[in-house]
């Protein structure tokens, strides 16, 4: 009996680990393919909550993605494992458009004339004779959408209660609607079951939150309309092309347009806030939104895949620079295309549903396609960046491992920029070094001019203008608060076998997993990005086992003598030292190691003053001689014998 997944493609949302691998354990079961990120490729997503960003990606642009919930894989896994061959097709057993809502219908009333005509002139409200199974046929009428939303999976009351998911109303007035504010519940427009029912799936909610302004056509729930019915049915006439409509993605726009607070590097009032992770700088405040100025004077900005909100933090922000947003996407004024820096893996798929014509003035170079960091960047900075921190990334991957990092000697923009980064790639950001920790990336223009004399390849990174991070001093550099705390953390580094890398390192896991699943990890020891990294322990660091395990053909690296390349020059071995007999009390020794070791591994490093070692120890790569290793596993080899041998009294020489 073939398997019935066989060939078919399925991924998870909203669901607990364990359930998500106990999913992942049937779909194999039942010969299907199961990735743990969206890829291209998934026609299958199992929704355990909507309030995902896979879902909601899926529901704007993705026409044809299968919702499946949870039971359906179960029901099918039990059916086949039965005998049963029959009714095992995912597509029978497809989520409810209002699965697992809970509605309170409050006041609908229908708008005039004039309005409900603009409302239905967006062509997607019109589809095609057969596209769509039983439509919602009046949008206004009480009755018609609490009984459409009841066949379709949800508990629909005229009463709310706090257990509500969400309120429908054409009001943005009355009890119902203040509670529904105070308890958060999101009141939206009748157009969001309309357009739900047409979608076959619920729309996000954030695009149909009902607003006073009777010219929003909420019409940005989702930008595949034409795809999806040409998919279902032969459309009578053959439609126009639809005019695309700002695209919106449910992200929180996590920097300068975000308005949620972040522990130390807040955004306040004003734009930046100088953060306090090592030095106490002074805040940098860039020009605030309210004064006017030029910097994008003659630029004019598309939003792809932005919130309605978002959109409108995005317009005061450019208006108050100079700058336009777009209306629409036909406007052949448009000087740049702004996506989100998380939508970077999937940017490709994004731009795909704009018009041929953008397309063509993309590839022209008429047209830069940017993420809101080049906003940010622009206005930090005081004029227009086009650097590689403004593009969009697709090497943008989470991590399947996830690793402690520790950053020091970054300011400014690129402080809150490299933290967002190890937050996107599902990398730990920590704000102190510790033993536990994995990683240690440093700002090299600290100790540029050391280092350039000593590991000049760490500054000949082919995206130079990454390397390119501002440091903050007050004084001579040597002396300044930034210097000495970077010094205080790499020696601890140093100490804990932490590996020290420039942000370069980075930037080149991001580079290389474009179109990969998961976060590739490069060689550490690869000078272009490696400051210190221990080359022989009896313990290796969890990244280092890490990156041996990710690359088959990993090899230590050997110091080359190399006339063009010379490595930095290592410690002295010690001569091999020849160890005696061990006598005395076991317990002391031992208890004396176990102190010093829990010392060491308790310890953090603070931000205090203290005298830094030498740039020399500062600066080198460590190696460790094969003999001081062995010597080391002799030490702890002759160590055990004798804590697992009684002690015994030496005996006295004769005299």
């Amino acid at each position: 009996m073939d398997k019935p997944f066989q060939g078919r493609t399925f991924c998870c949302t909203g669901l607990h680990g364990h359930e998500r691998h106990d999913m992942a354990d049937k779909i194999l079961a039942l010969g299907g393919t199961h990735y743990t990120d969206l890829m291209s490729s998934v026609k299958y997503l199992i929704v355990g909550n909507r309030n995902t960003e896979k879902y909601k990606y899926s529901i704007k642009y993705r026409h044809d993605v299968v919702f499946l919930p949870q039971e359906a894989i179960t029901r099918i896994h039990q059916r086949w494992t039965a005998g049963d061959d029959t009714g095992l097709e995912p597509e029978s057993y497809s989520m409810a458009v209002f699965d697992r809502f809970t509605v309170c219908v409050a006041r609908i009333d229908r708008p005039p004339p004039g309005v409900v005509s603009r409302l239905f002139g967006e062509k997607f409200r019109t589809p095609p004779d057969g596209a769509v199974s039983e439509p919602l046929a009046d949008a206004f009428s009480t009755d018609e959408v609490s009984n459409s939303m009841e066949k379709k999976g949800a508990q629909v009351s005229t009463t709310l209660t706090p257990s509500c998911d969400v309120v429908v109303s054409t009001e943005a007035s009355g009890k119902r609607y203040t509670m529904a504010k105070q308890w958060g519940i999101p009141v939206v427009h009748p157009l969001w079951v309309y357009d739900s029912v047409l979608r076959g799936a619920a729309l996000d909610l954030d695009d149909y939150v009902l607003t006073s302004d009777g010219s929003n056509l909420y019409n940005s729930g989702s930008f595949v309309w034409k795809k999806l019915y040409s998919g279902r049915a032969e459309p009578v006439e053959k439609a126009e092309p639809e005019r695309a409509p700002l695209k919106k993605s449910s992200d929180v726009w996590s920097s300068i347009m975000s308005s949620r607070a972040k522990s130390a590097r807040v955004i306040k009032g004003s734009l930046w806030e100088e953060p306090s992770e090592e030095e106490t700088a002074k805040s940098v405040a860039p020009a605030s939104p309210e004064r006017k100025s030029s910097l994008f004077s003659g630029f004019k900005f598309l939003p792809v895949g932005f919130s309605i909100p978002q959109q409108k933090v995005l317009r005061e922000v450019v208006e108050s620079h100079g700058g336009e947003v777009a209306e629409s996407a036909n406007d052949d004024t448009i000087s740049h295309i702004v996506l989100l820096v998380k939508s970077g893996p999937q940017a490709s798929l994004m731009l795909s549903v704009l018009s041929s014509n953008m397309k063509r003035r993309i590839n022209s170079k008429e047209v830069h396609v940017v993420t809101d960091w080049f906003i940010e960047r622009s206005i930090f900075y005081k004029e227009v960046r086009h650097d590689s921190w403004c593009k969009p990334l697709q090497g943008l991957v989470p991590s399947a491992k996830k690793f402690k990092v520790c950053i020091t000697g970054f300011t400014g923009v690129e402080l809150l920029h490299i933290e967002k980064l190890v937050e996107y790639l599902n990398l730990e950001f920590c704000q102190t070094l510790a033993s536990k920790r994995d990683l240690l990336i440093v700002n090299i223009n600290l100790f540029k001019d050391g280092l350039q004399e000593k590991s000049p390849s760490l500054f000949k990174y082919k995206y130079k203008d990454v390397l390119d991070c501002p440091i903050y001093t007050s004084g001579d550099r040597s002396s300044s608060v930034s210097v000495m705390s970077s010094q205080n953390k790499m020696n601890a580094a140093k100490k804990w076998n932490i590996p020290i890398v420039s942000v370069a390192y980075l930037w080149e896991m991001i580079q290389r997993s474009a179109g990969k699943a998961n976060l590739q990890m490069p060689d550490i020891f690869d000078l272009t990005w490696c400051i210190y990294a221990p080359r022989s322990m009896a313990k290796p660091t969890t990244l280092l086992d890490y990156v041996r395990t990710m690359n088959d053909d990993f090899e230590t690296q050997k110091p080359e003598e190399s006339d063009s390349i010379k490595l930095p020059s290592p410690r002295k071995a010690r001569e091999k030292q020849k160890y005696g007999r061990l006598a005395g009390s076991r317990e002391s020794l031992t208890e004396k190691l176990k102190k010093a070791q829990d010392s060491q591994e308790n310890s953090e490093v603070p931000s205090d003053d203290r005298p830094p070692e030498s740039d020399d120890i500062m600066t080198q790569v460590g190696y460790v001689n094969q003999d001081s290793v062995h010597n080391n596993e002799e030490l702890m080899k002759k160590l055990g014998e004798d804590i697992d041998r009684p002690a015994k009294r030496t005996r006295r020489a004769r005299n």
